[in-house]
């Protein structure tokens, strides 16, 4: 067991950093100049997540992480540890692997043959005897990379001597170890290229205000006002939201009547829905006390460390530099976009979602229906942001935006960036006025700045 799992997440206010005021001009969305600063002192410092460990499961297992122009071998080891490495070629500087993952014991070079086993060490060169200095085998290996595995990522990080990874991710890996991520599978696994800069759409994750007008379907079963909602901003530039679930939006138009999907949840539970309406603010604890009474008997093991709150809540942590995590009982969402490599005015978005390894998920999860049918899944499904999925790893899908969909609340999310990336460079726009609610996007860029300026 690891040594947090047994700790509740603390639901504790944060007590918030003092904002500078830093401007939020548009260029930093568009200037090639400001993506190259961030590459340089942000992308090259920071801890990332480079992928799901169980997509590596067994030795020579490998899969590759790209970062703008840079790509990251990721590698699992004998003794199943995990390292990480360049993916080039220290000869002459060729890319070393050209798939996405695989399982090799060795990774020969397409050049001239150079050939590197698991570990990146060096085992056959071509013509060793004429080389100055003898054999390049004895003394060359593949340049590696910072690697760590936490939560069920693979993190990765390019500095030589980096922050310490669990200062880095505090008190990210305290708050979610209770939920037992690493013993999830992913189930979905999407990528779009999105005409807007990656900082766009982590903006947008980093505030709830857009919701009544942009997600106004999420009413009937999530709490989407602020006033009742709490926000936390940490010291090393993540972010928390606690937003109630499994009820009604108090100030929404319908708050106390039970409407698909709080009605499925409730019934998953053995709740009539009918017992709720005209009191439908009741419906989040009587879930609780249905989960916990309930849980064992069904298997629900993912429980286990999880406070009263955690079994109805969303638990939403936007994390520094990049990623988004949603926490719901039954399952967890990344949202991640990635710069472009060289287009400061595009991104990779990636959609994951995790679920428990159980033998059926229906109906329970939070994400019932967040695809805007009213579909539940059947046996060996999950209800996920897309719909459902079936009960195993999902492989990669590359989704062409907006022919295909990456969810229907992302859509929505993407539907807007793509706008506002537009308006970013017109005239008429000169800094973001926000609420307080919105001070995580403040907070955001100025850390983003404290990088950029030598103060971290």
């Amino acid at each position: 067991m690891n040594k947090f799992a047994s700790k509740s997440t603390p639901r504790e206010k944060n007590n918030d950093p003092i904002l500078r005021g830093d401007k939020i001009s548009g260029d930093r969305y568009y200037s090639h100049d400001f993506m190259e600063k961030e590459w340089e002192y942000v992308w090259t410092q920071v801890w990332q997540i480079a992928g799901w460990a169980s997509d590596i499961p067994e030795p020579n297992d490998f899969f590759v992480y790209k970062i703008r122009h840079e790509e990251i071998i990721v590698i699992r080891q004998e003794d199943m540890s995990v390292k990480a490495f360049y993916n080039v070629c220290p000869h002459r500087g060729n890319i070393l692997v050209h798939v996405e993952n695989g399982s090799l014991n060795s990774f020969k070079c397409t050049y001239h043959g150079w050939e590197f086993n698991g570990s990146g060490e060096l085992k056959f060169a071509q013509d060793p005897d004429d080389f100055d200095g003898g054999n390049p085998c004895d003394r060359v290996k593949l340049k590696e990379v910072h690697c760590r595995t936490d939560l069920g990522f693979v993190w990765i990080n390019l500095k030589e001597k980096p922050q310490p990874f669990e200062d880095a991710l505090s008190p990210i890996l305290e708050h979610l170890k209770p939920y037992q991520g690493e013993k999830f599978i992913r189930v979905l696994n999407l990528t779009a290229e999105v005409n807007c800069n990656w900082k766009v759409i982590h903006d947008n994750f980093n505030e709830s205000y857009h919701l009544p007008t942009l997600h106004p379907e999420l009413e009937v079963h999530i709490e989407n006002s602020y006033k009742y909602s709490q926000f936390d901003m940490y010291e090393n530039g993540h972010n928390r939201m606690l937003m109630p679930g499994h009820l009604p939006a108090k100030d929404g138009q319908n708050p106390d009547l039970v409407n698909f999907p709080l009605d499925e949840a409730l019934k998953a539970w053995d709740l009539n829905p009918n017992d709720f309406q005209g009191n439908a603010q009741n419906t989040r604890e009587a879930i609780q006390s249905q989960k916990k009474k309930l849980a064992k008997d069904r298997g629900f093991w993912h429980y286990e460390y999880l406070t009263d709150e955690q079994l109805t809540d969303y638990y939403h942590y936007t994390c520094f530099p990049n990623f988004t995590l949603t926490m719901t009982p039954d399952g967890f969402q990344l949202l991640r976009p990635q710069p472009h490599p060289t287009d400061p005015e595009k991104c990779h978005f990636e959609h994951w979602f995790m679920v428990p390894k159980m033998d059926r998920l229906s109906a329970s999860s939070t994400f019932t229906g967040s695809d805007s049918t009213e579909q539940t899944a059947d046996s060996g499904m999950a209800e996920t942001p897309v719909g459902p999925r079936p009960l195993a790893p999902a492989e990669h899908e590359w989704v062409t935006y907006p022919e295909g969909s990456m969810g229907f609340v992302a859509d929505q999310d993407i539907s807007m960036a793509v706008g506002q990336q537009r308006g970013l460079k017109s005239r008429g726009f000169d800094d973001a006025i926000l609420s307080r609610q919105e001070s995580r996007v403040r907070r955001y860029h100025e850390v983003i700045n404290d990088y950029i300026e030598g103060r971290r």
